[in-house]
């Protein structure tokens, strides 16, 4: 599969999907602030996911000196944050997980789901706020 979109190197792959470890983000269209994370290995998986600031303005967490290291993040700048949308039948039910968020490094293009510990976010947070 070739594609024109910078591939991301996730070494330890995601929870659920530990044998892949390239993906690409593709956008979903302009008037969803969402992309497709998708994976180059197998071409049937791919996850929704948007910006939890969108959502959560006040979404914040320290990032691991030791992910800063396995990221080789030197630069708060080359970071983008996303999270997994799970959407049900109803877009009105969709979730977004804030525990457990995609860290990018843009420079490097190295990648990581993050599982965050002593927060008390949740992986089925509601999109439908209003």
């Amino acid at each position: 599969m070739l594609t024109e979109q910078p591939v991301y190197q996730f070494k330890q792959g995601i929870p659920g999907f530990e044998h892949l470890n390239q993906f690409f983000f593709e956008e979903v269209g302009n008037e969803l602030p969402m992309k497709l994370m998708k994976a180059i290995e197998d071409q049937t998986i791919s996850l929704l996911v948007a910006s939890p600031f969108l959502f959560y303005s006040d979404y914040e967490w320290e990032l691991p000196d030791i992910v800063k290291q396995e990221l080789n993040i030197h630069n708060e700048e080359d970071v983008e944050i996303w999270s997994i949308i799970t959407v049900h039948s109803d877009w009105a039910n969709a979730t977004i997980n804030l525990l457990a968020p995609i860290v990018l490094n843009n420079k490097t293009k190295f990648g990581k789901q993050l599982i965050l510990h002593d927060y008390t976010y949740s992986t089925r947070a509601s999109l439908n706020r209003i």
